[in-house]
């Protein structure tokens, strides 16, 4: 009835589309339009008549609001840190007199110039960084999978858009395929952002004001893991399947997989779900070689009743565990009065 309902709550969840919270929304409209402005831009060129500076000042500050909107995908908290806020608007509004200051040759537009050069360089690089602020050993699979597609990305489309297309000397040639390049890059980013914040409002964070009361509902919901884990062991004995895995054992909990290994390795003290397994194995093995009911069934048959595929791993994580081969033990066993 627990596993029914279980069930039927995670496909009833499955299938409401949640909203990313509202931080990430902002953040992902801010990149989106400004991407957007960027992509038009480029493909109009010319053509784009009395919108070139709208598009232009629209794109100006992409960057920028493509590190806040990273910073909220992989930092909880509801709202952004004052500073961020400041060195984005500084990146946007130098951003701004460059488009507007474009074709004049001032000392002060050459400062502005290289404010802007030198914010926007400053906000790629955390971009990059970001994904690695608060990961841990214990994060889900699912994210840390997340966290490494997202700087293996967006490391491509840097070393395309920036590395690669900005070589000095170039023709218009070499121009007009930088300038190509680009373009590609920023639609794939918009496509990107679109799906990280698909993924997070999936796979939200925990927020810090929140961490402590879910470290005590986490150690809760582990030890009442543990108590269903330890009676499936016990009573059903499903040590006893062979090639048994923590997937199976997930499914049969109706628990996500990490759960039960987090439970296995945290709450039971197990190293790993294997050396949990062959634990329980290894205990009912010398229940059954002590018994002189079953003097004369085989050690092979014994290792295969308890979940073992052959006697040579049976005989080695025995020996290991026990100290002596199964044989010496049951011959020790039956011989004590």
């Amino acid at each position: 009835m627990d596993l029914t309902l279980t069930s039927l709550t995670a496909d009833t969840a499955a299938n409401v589309a949640p909203k990313p919270p509202g931080r990430l929304r902002a953040h992902w409209a801010l990149t989106t339009v400004s991407l957007a402005c960027f992509i038009l831009g480029q493909l109009l060129g010319t053509h784009a008549g009395v919108w070139t500076t709208p598009l232009a000042i629209g794109g100006a500050a992409s960057c920028g609001f493509s590190w806040l909107f990273t910073r909220a995908v992989f930092d909880p908290a509801p709202h952004d840190a004052r500073w961020s806020r400041i060195v984005v608007l500084v990146v946007f509004l130098t951003g701004v007199a460059v488009v507007l200051g474009d074709g004049l040759a001032t000392p002060i537009l050459r400062v502005i110039q290289n404010t802007h050069a030198l914010g926007s360089s400053t906000v790629l690089m955390l971009t990059f960084v970001e994904p690695f602020t608060g990961y841990r050993r214990d994060l889900p699979g699912a994210e840390k999978r997340f966290r490494i597609a997202f700087v293996a990305v967006y490391a491509a489309l840097m070393g395309s858009s920036v590395l690669a297309v900005n070589q000095p000397g170039a023709g218009a040639a070499d121009r007009e395929l930088a300038e190509l390049v680009k373009t590609i890059c920023a639609s794939a980013a918009l496509l990107f952002c679109g799906a990280a914040a698909w993924f997070r409002a999936r796979h939200p964070l925990t927020a810090p004001g929140a961490r402590r009361t879910a470290r005590i509902g986490q150690g809760a919901e582990d030890a009442d893991l543990a108590r269903r884990i330890t009676w499936l062991l016990r009573e059903e004995e499903i040590h006893a399947a062979p090639n048994l895995k923590v997937a199976d054992l997930a499914r049969r909990l109706g628990e996500p997989d990490y759960k039960v290994t987090r439970c296995i390795t945290a709450t039971l003290g197990f190293a790993n779900f294997n050396q949990m397994i062959n634990a329980h194995r290894i205990a009912r093995a010398r229940r059954m070689l002590a018994d002189p009911a079953l003097r004369g069934r085989p050690i092979l048959l014994i290792a295969l009743d308890c979940g073992f595929g052959s006697i040579g791993p049976f005989n080695r994580a025995f020996k290991a565990v026990v100290g002596v081969t199964p044989r010496a033990f049951r011959g020790a066993s039956l011989l004590e009065p």
